[in-house]
C-alpha cells in the first residue's frame, strides 16, 4: 500500500515515502541498526504485501539529509496480526495474574474505558513484528528528531479517526523512546518477554560448557535420539522447491492453536520472501527417511558492520515427530553451530517460553505496550479506513497468505512454539 496518506510533505521536517520500495532512496538503510531487521526495506516491502492493510513510512529530515524514520500500520478487527494489535494485547494481559496486572486493568479502566475493543482502529507504530518495536534513529539523531515522527504521527492518526496510537513493543531498555511516550501521555502496559543468545566464539562447545551438568546431559540424549531415529538437520537457504512442504509444515501449527490457515497461503508467503530475502532466508530443516519433518526460518541482517540472525517462523509434522525432540534442535542448536562458524554476533530468538530459553543460555528484556488514547470529535463520524494493499486487493500468494502467515502468533501463546514468530 502506498502510504502517501491524506497529508501534506514537510511539516515538522517529516517527509512520506509513497513505499517500501522508495525507502532506500529516502536514506532509510543509513537509519538501521544490527537489530533492525524487521524494519529494513526488503522485509518492510514482504509485509506491504501481505499486512493486509495501510502502512506508512516517515522520513525525518534535518540539515539537509535523513535522521529518523517511523513506519506505521493502521489496524483494525479485520487484521490478523493479533500480537501487535492493541485491543488483543490488552486482553491476553489482562487474562495473567489473576485478572491482569496493575498497570494493565489501569490502561483498561483510563485508556479503554473498560472495553479493549474501544482502542480500535489504531495506528500502529514503530513496526508490528513481535520484538523492539521503535523509531529508527541514524547517527546523527536528536531527541527531537523521534519526537516530531511521534507527533506526526499522533497527527495522522487523529486525521483518518483512530481510536488510538500503540507503539506495541517498546524494550524498556530503549530509555529515551519510554520517556517520550510517557512525557506524551501514553500509559503502558507488559507486552511481552524478549530473549536472544549471544554467540559464543567458541561455538556449540562453549554454549554447552556453559550449562548446568543436567542441562547438558539432558541436551546430549536429545541429540542421540535423534541421530538413533535417522533424523538429519541441517542449515540451507529458503528455495521455492521447498515451499510446498514448508508451507504444510507452517499451517500444522497455525492450526495447532486455532487460527484459520491454508498450506496454499503460507507456501506463498515462504516463496515471496524467498524471492525478496534471497540469501539471508535460510531454514533449518530436519528430515526423516528423505522426507521434512520439521522447520525453522532464520533470516540474515547485516547493518552497521555487524551480521546478527533471526528466528521468525516454524512448523512440524506431529505425526512424524511423535516424541522425537526436534524442536530445540531445529530452531537453536543446529543454528547456533551454523553462526558460530560464520561469525554472527547474535541470534534472536523472539518471544514467549522465556523460561526454557533463558535455561538455553538467552538475555531477556521485559517489552511494554504504549497506548495514547485520540480524542473523537462529536462530529467526526466513523474512522475512515486508508485503502488496502493494490497487492492484496489484486489476490495472489503474497496477498492472500496474511490470513494464514500473517497471524504472527497462534492465539494461545504458551507453547514454546511460539518463540520464533
Amino acid at each position: 500500500m502506498t502510504g502517501t496518506g491524506p497529508y501534506p510533505p514537510g511539516p515538522g521536517g517529516v517527509r512520506p515515502v509513497a513505499d517500501a520500495a522508495g525507502l532506500p532512496d529516502a536514506g532509510w538503510e543509513g537509519l538501521l541498526g544490527p537489530e533492525d531487521f524487521f524494519q529494513t526495506p526488503r522485509w518492510l516491502a514482504v509485509q506491504e504485501r501481505n499486512s493486509g492493510t495501510t502502512m506508512d513510512f516517515l522520513v525525518r529530515h534535518r540539515d539537509g539529509g535523513p535522521v529518523a524514520g517511523l513506519v506505521t500500520a493502521w489496524a483494525d478487527d479485520s487484521v490478523p496480526w493479533l500480537l501487535a494489535r492493541p485491543d488483543a494485547m490488552l486482553s491476553r494481559a489482562l487474562e495473567d495474574e489473576d485478572g491482569g496486572s496493575p498497570e494493565a486493568r489501569a490502561v483498561l479502566r483510563e485508556v479503554a474505558d473498560g472495553d479493549p475493543a474501544a482502542l480500535l482502529p489504531s495506528l500502529v507504530c514503530g513496526g508490528r513484528h513481535l520484538g523492539r518495536t521503535r523509531a529508527l534513529a541514524g547517527p546523527n539523531a536528536a531527541p527531537g528528531d523521534v519526537e516530531a515522527l511521534v507527533e506526526r504521527a499522533e497527527l495522522l492518526a487523529a486525521e483518518r479517526g483512530a481510536a488510538s496510537v500503540c507503539f506495541p513493543h517498546v524494550d524498556v531498555r530503549d530509555t529515551a523512546l519510554v520517556d517520550l511516550l510517557h512525557a506524551r501521555g501514553y500509559r503502558s502496559h507488559l507486552s511481552a518477554h524478549y530473549a536472544w543468545l549471544p554467540i559464543p566464539a567458541g561455538g556449540w562447545d562453549e554454549f554447552l560448557a556453559g550449562m548446568s551438568k543436567h542441562r547438558r546431559r539432558r541436551v546430549r540424549l536429545e541429540r542421540r535420539a535423534l541421530a538413533e531415529a535417522g533424523v538429519e538437520v541441517r542449515l540451507e537457504p529458503l528455495t521455492p522447491a521447498l515451499a510446498p512442504r514448508l508451507g504444510e509444515l507452517d499451517c500444522n501449527l497455525l492450526r495447532k492453536y486455532g487460527n484459520p490457515a491454508s498450506p496454499e497461503h503460507s507456501a506463498g508467503l515462504l516463496r515471496w520472501i524467498g524471492e525478496v530475502m534471497g540469501d539471508d532466508a535460510m531454514v533449518s530443516v530436519a528430515r526423516r527417511d528423505g522426507g521434512i519433518i520439521g522447520f525453522g526460518m532464520v533470516l540474515r541482517s547485516r547493518a552497521r558492520g555487524e551480521e546478527q540472525w533471526f528466528g521468525h517462523r516454524a512448523g512440524f509434522d506431529y505425526d512424524a515427530q511423535g516424541r522425537l525432540p526436534l524442536y530445540y534442535d531445529v530452531l537453536y542448536y543446529r543454528v547456533l553451530e551454523a553462526a558460530a562458524r560464520e561469525g554472527v554476533s547474535v541470534l534472536h530468538a523472539g518471544i514467549g517460553s522465556i523460561e526454557a530459553k533463558l535455561a538455553r543460555g538467552c538475555l531477556a528484556s521485559e517489552e511494554l505496550a504504549f497506548l495514547l488514547r485520540l480524542p473523537r470529535a462529536a462530529s467526526a463520524g466513523p474512522a475512515r479506513t486508508p485503502r488496502r494493499s493494490a497487492a492484496r486487493a489484486a489476490g495472489g500468494a503474497g496477498s492472500t497468505a496474511s490470513t494464514a502467515g500473517e497471524t504472527d502468533r497462534p492465539r494461545r501463546t504458551c507453547d514454546r512454539e511460539t518463540s520464533t514468530r
